[in-house]
């Protein structure tokens, strides 16, 4: 597996890649990781081979491979025998460079909207609409190389079909989630107990704090709704470029004494968050997936989601959670904190069609395709 993004940056891709590698493991898979060689490496429970890099200074956490380095030497060592991409910049091309030189099949999986990124974080002065355009044309070019591009959930397959984006092959496959893991019997009253939180109607957000994933939506329908629910509380789990501005903003919103955040929370937490919360809200228009979803659907925690991209793949309205524009963000809070204990069965039975273990078995199922479209193609 290639990672643009690893360990200690934490984001969807490197989650989704986690999970993957784990649920592969254990169905009797080995899986070794080539990332950007970090500043500070942490401990990892697989086999890494980190590649020289330089930071990408518009966006901190995030490296840039500059050398190629003994890949290929390390790859044909430990006698890989499908190479998959968790990124779309440098690793996404030294991947496909690997998979060509080694004649073995290539997968990627699309984790980011990175026409949507590049507007807040593009190096380049050029106007938006015109880089846009580029980024698009840069996707085309590359998407059409592998044996088989995997989207996390179906309205991200269309999505690149309707921008002219030409695959060999597009499987939807989403990011499974861990049922036992993730569960209503996680909720812990000492973990409210840490933050001043019993007794209060908990809101969460878990992501990380940057522009596009809209926190600003979020913390504006607290300050709107805040006088009619006393009690209210947000939780913010994580952190990111944007932490300060959105610290900000909940200040000039006049809403600090509402607003909590954690910043990156232990693994062992995550589950009690989820579970301990009374709903989870994401605003976010960016999602190609947002496994934060089922994992709060795991959890017993309806979803105040956006109705926007992958979102309302995963939330029915009024079933296991509701749905808003980004202009009704507070209305939908209203609603699912109405009915959030009606909601809990059908929130934990939605997750339950996600388990990592029947993901991982469509996965192996596109390692398959792509051994046998090469194959075709030789």
């Amino acid at each position: 597996m290639f990672a643009d993004s690893f360990h200690p940056t934490i984001d969807g891709a490197v989650v989704a890649m986690d999970i993957a590698a784990e649920g592969l493991e254990k169905r009797g898979h080995e899986v070794v990781v080539l990332a950007p060689n970090p500043q500070a490496k942490v401990t990892y429970k697989r086999k890494v081979h980190y590649l020289p890099s330089r930071e990408f200074k518009n966006y901190p956490g995030y490296r840039f491979v500059i050398s190629p380095s003994d890949m290929l030497e390390f790859l044909r060592n430990e006698k890989v025998e499908v190479v998959h991409s968790h990124g779309l910049a440098s690793m996404g091309i030294l991947s496909l460079t690997a998979a060509r030189a080694l004649r073995i099949p290539h997968v990627l999986t699309f984790h980011t909207m990175a026409n949507e990124s590049v507007k807040y974080y593009s190096p380049l002065p050029i106007r938006q609409d015109f880089m846009i355009s580029l980024v698009w044309t840069y996707l085309r070019n590359l998407l059409k190389r592998p044996e088989v591009v995997i989207a996390p959930s179906a309205p991200t397959r269309d999505e690149l079909l309707e921008n002219g984006v030409v695959m060999k092959s597009c499987e939807v496959v989403p990011t499974g989630v861990d049922c036992q893991k993730y569960s209503p019997e996680r909720y812990d009253k000492s973990f409210l107990e840490r933050y001043g939180l019993v007794g209060k109607r908990v809101l969460l957000h878990v992501g990380r704090l940057s522009l596009e994933k809209r926190l600003d939506v979020v913390l504006e329908g607290v300050a709107k709704i805040g006088p009619r629910v006393p009690d209210l509380r947000l939780l913010v789990v994580g952190k990111g470029p944007a932490e300060q501005d959105y610290k900000e903003l909940a200040k000039k919103l006049g809403i600090t004494d509402r607003v909590i955040f954690t910043g990156f929370l232990p693994d062992e937490d995550m589950p009690k968050a989820y579970a301990s919360a009374e709903i989870l809200v994401i605003a976010s228009t960016f999602e190609t997936q947002g496994l934060v979803v089922l994992e709060a659907l795991a959890s017993g925690t309806p979803v105040a989601g956006a109705r926007y991209r992958a979102i309302p793949e995963f939330i029915q309205e009024g079933k296991n959670g509701c749905l808003f524009e980004l202009d009704s963000c507070a209305e939908a809070i209203q609603r699912c904190l109405l009915r959030s204990d009606s909601m809990m069965i059908n929130a934990v039975s939605t997750a339950r069609d996600y388990s990592v273990d029947s993901c991982c078995a469509k996965l192996e199922k596109c390692y398959e395709k792509s051994a046998q479209i090469l194959a075709d193609s030789s």
